[in-house]
């Protein structure tokens, strides 16, 4: 079971990178990386609408079209400072949503690695385009918090 939800997962993700949609917008942003010789300022919503919506729901909450497919629901990103005192944990969101160093607590790999798909997604495959993609979304996730 576990090896399909692998293969379910590098499906999902394939999808994602690969769709037109979701390529459209990094597309855009290679054109400047390429030029300026620094990673675009990316937007957090619109990665996020292309990224991770499709599992997280457009509100962030767990509810996306495809969590019900899902073996553990996705989490619900707006209790991130909830849970954590109030105060917003960017560097651990960041490591998370980045996924290429496991992070202390947060369990398996039952989320695409993002950092890996990032970089293969055009947009800048360097590891500042990277960055800049990860904080873009960092920074919108601290925007939706629950008070």
């Amino acid at each position: 079971m576990r090896k399909t939800m692998n293969y379910v997962w590098m499906g999902v993700v394939a999808v994602l990178a690969l769709s037109p949609a979701a390529r459209a917008f990094p597309r855009a942003q290679q054109q400047e990386v390429a030029s300026t010789g620094k990673a675009a300022a990316f937007v957090g919503s619109d990665l996020f609408r292309s990224y991770c919506a499709t599992c997280h729901g457009e509100a962030a909450k767990g509810d996306g079209p495809l969590a019900s497919m899902l073996k553990k629901r996705p989490a619900d990103l707006t209790m991130f400072s909830k849970n954590n005192g109030g105060t917003f944990p960017a560097e651990l969101v960041g490591r998370i949503i980045d996924g290429r160093k496991q992070v202390d607590g947060h369990g398996g790999k039952d989320m695409p690695v993002w950092g890996d798909a990032f970089k293969e997604a055009g947009g800048g495959s360097d590891e500042a385009a990277i960055k800049a993609r990860i904080d873009a979304l960092v920074r919108y996730l601290e925007t939706i918090q629950v008070k």
